[in-house]
This record gives structure tokens, C-alpha cells and sequence, in this order.
């Protein structure tokens, strides 16, 4: 049985994403393949089960049959310093072992999930480093390419995590930084022992949020249902009916958000082709109108409290965020790493060549 840790130095990086396209990608080659998260942080309550609620959408994408209290066996059910303050230590680790040993069984390989960055857990003794050597895991470090200062980041954790680490892949990289990473940093990365493999750009699809997201999010409340679609792209309602016609017909599939009180504003974005939500402001109800003409062409709008700008920064928090859920982003994620991730280094690497 083979085993590949997905670790990062930041949060929201892609660790999950990655897992979810790497485990359909050997899925289909015949693998049998297992999903495993130690320490699992963003809890919920699902079907009045705490889960980690990454953990278990990965899961379910994956369609593991595996209990999710093995995939996921540590889970902080209070707040971080308490929960540091109460742990045992070498009960932690026993627990994780164990709860590995049941998901290893039958499997080919087991995708194991890292914390939210490879330092987390460390005053407890279950940081990704500690993981990596318990459960004698090969490493690969995904990473948010938001500054050049990654490298050194990346560096660092090359110290410390040793000859488990070899492979890297940079996520969310902008058009324009591409062939410079590729030849200067890969070639500096090379150097240090870490090959490579992978430079994904940013995509809008899977940094953009569903409908239903938003509204969740905001506490909204639907006045018009319409189509869950993804949001990709946000605008303020302050300009104009007539100015904003420009800015409708340069949008991608964007959510408007504004006033309740701009009819003719809502009715000037819902006849344009690219807006495909109203987030009302204020608490303010639009005219039956608008209601109707949204209805009619199938448009959600969602009602909420806050004014305009509250909103749009509330939503600028978790956009680039979002889970990966549906089937839509799950094949977009699938078709990045496909296209831009080398699929023969990482199966040999992982030793499945």
C-alpha cells in the first residue's frame, strides 16, 4: 500500500481540490483509493454528525465507503487553545494510527490530507511533519502562488520535513507569472531537492460561489429561487441604469449586488445577458416587477440585511474559498490537474508507475 501526503504552508491553498481531481484521476485507472484527514478543524454538524466539513465533502466526492469518524478521527470540538491545553498527546497519535490502519485496508494508495498548513498541530504532536513520519508518508507540497515569498516558505519546509518531501505543485497563478515560476523558481526548487510538477491557474469557476452559498453565507433570504449557478465575479449597483449597461456586458456570470430600492437598475440587470443573481441591500424589497420579471427568466434574488458595501466585504472574505462541491467544479478541478499537472512524475513518485 502506497501513500502520498497533500501538505501546504498556508490555508486555502488546495489541498482538498487536488485530492478530490488526484483520487477520480487513479479511481479510473483501477486503484483502489483511500481518503484520510488526521486533524480536521472547519466542524460542523451534518446529518447530527460533527464532521470536518472538508473532509467530508472530499469524501463524498471521492465516494469512499469508509466511516467518516476513520476519515477524519481528530476533530476540534473546542476552541484551539483549550483544546491544546486538554490533549493527550500519545492518545492523538494512537487514534490517528488506528483509525489509518482501518482506511489502508484493501486500498492501493491513501491520499492523506494535511492540516491547514503543515505547522498546525505541532504544540500537540500532530502537525503534518509528525504525520508525515508516523504514518511514513511521501509529501507533496501544494502552494498558493501569492507572492514571490513562497519560495523561501517552501524552502523552509523542505528543511524540516527532509527527504519526505520531493514534489511541489503552485495553485492559483496568474497568466503572466507562468514561465517565469516555471524556469527560474523550478529550477531553484530542483536545486533544493523538490521537483516541480504542476503550475495551476487561477480558475473563476473554482473560486467563484453557488447561489446558494451566497445566500447561506449572508443569512439572505430568497425572494426568487432561480437557477444555483456559480458566481464569479461580484459588482456594486452604485453607477447609473445607463452606465451599468457597460459594466453588465463586460461581467462573467456576476451577482449584482445593491439597494432594494434601484428598480430600474434591477430591471436593466436582469435583461443583461451575464448577471445571473441580485443580492438586495438594506433589507429593502424591490417592486413585483422586478419579482416577476426575475421569476420569468428564472434569476435568483436574494434579500438581505446589511447595506451594500457590509456585503460586498463580507463576500470579498470567502470568495476564492469555496469548497469544492458539485459536479461542475469537480470536473473543472479534475480537467486543471489533467492539463497542467504531471500525472507520470506523481505516480512515480508515489511508486504506481
Amino acid at each position: 500500500m502506497k501513500s502520498l501526503q497533500i501538505s501546504s504552508i498556508e490555508e486555502y491553498s488546495g489541498k482538498s481540490a487536488l485530492i478530490i481531481a488526484l483520487g477520480l484521476i487513479l479511481k479510473e485507472k483501477g486503484y483502489k483509493v483511500g481518503y484520510f484527514k488526521p486533524f480536521g478543524v472547519n466542524t460542523k454538524y451534518i446529518n447530527e454528525n460533527l464532521v470536518d466539513e472538508d473532509a467530508y465533502f472530499t469524501a463524498k466526492a471521492l465516494k469512499v465507503e469508509d466511516d467518516i469518524n476513520d476519515v477524519c478521527p481528530i476533530l476540534l470540538d473546542k476552541p484551539y487553545v483549550e483544546f491544546v491545553h486538554l490533549a493527550n498527546p500519545d492518545e492523538l497519535r494512537k487514534i490517528i494510527i488506528n483509525a489509518y490502519q482501518k482506511i489502508s485496508e484493501n486500498k492501493d494508495i491513501v491520499l492523506v490530507e494535511g492540516a491547514v498548513d503543515y505547522k498546525v498541530g505541532r504544540s500537540m504532536g500532530i502537525c503534518d511533519l509528525t504525520i508525515s513520519k508516523i504514518l511514513d508518508t511521501k509529501v507533496l507540497m501544494v502552494v498558493k502562488y501569492s507572492s514571490d515569498f513562497v519560495l523561501d516558505k517552501l524552502l523552509a519546509s523542505k528543511e524540516l520535513f527532509g527527504g519526505s518531501l520531493g514534489l511541489a505543485i503552485f495553485n492559483q497563478l496568474t497568466g503572466y507569472k507562468r514561465t517565469y515560476v516555471e524556469s527560474v523558481a523550478g529550477a531553484l526548487l530542483q536545486k533544493s531537492g523538490v521537483e516541480l510538477v504542476g503550475i495551476i491557474p487561477k480558475d473563476p469557476i473554482l473560486a467563484g460561489l453557488f447561489v446558494s452559498e451566497i445566500r447561506n453565507f449572508l443569512h439572505g433570504e430568497f425572494l426568487v429561487e432561480g437557477k444555483d449557478m456559480i458566481i464569479e465575479q461580484l459588482i456594486i449597483g452604485a453607477m447609473s441604469p445607463q452606465s451599468a449597461i457597460k459594466y453588465f456586458r463586460d461581467a462573467r456570470n456576476a451577482a449584482l449586488i445593491t439597494g432594494g430600492d434601484r428598480i430600474e437598475l434591477h430591471l436593466v440587470a436582469l435583461e443583461a445577458v451575464n448577471i445571473k443573481c441580485l443580492i438586495l441591500t438594506g433589507n429593502l424589497k424591490p417592486s413585483q416587477v422586478v419579482l416577476e420579471k426575475a421569476e420569468e427568466k428564472g434569476i435568483p434574488i436574494i434579500l438581505v440585511k446589511d447595506d451594500t458595501l457590509t456585503t460586498m466585504e463580507r463576500l470579498d472574505e470567502i470568495f476564492g474559498k469555496a469548497r469544492i462541491k458539485g459536479e461542475i467544479k469537480i470536473n473543472r478541478v479534475r480537467e486543471l490537474v489533467e492539463s497542467f499537472v504531471d500525472l507520470k512524475k506523481v505516480a512515480k513518485y508515489i511508486g504506481l508507475d
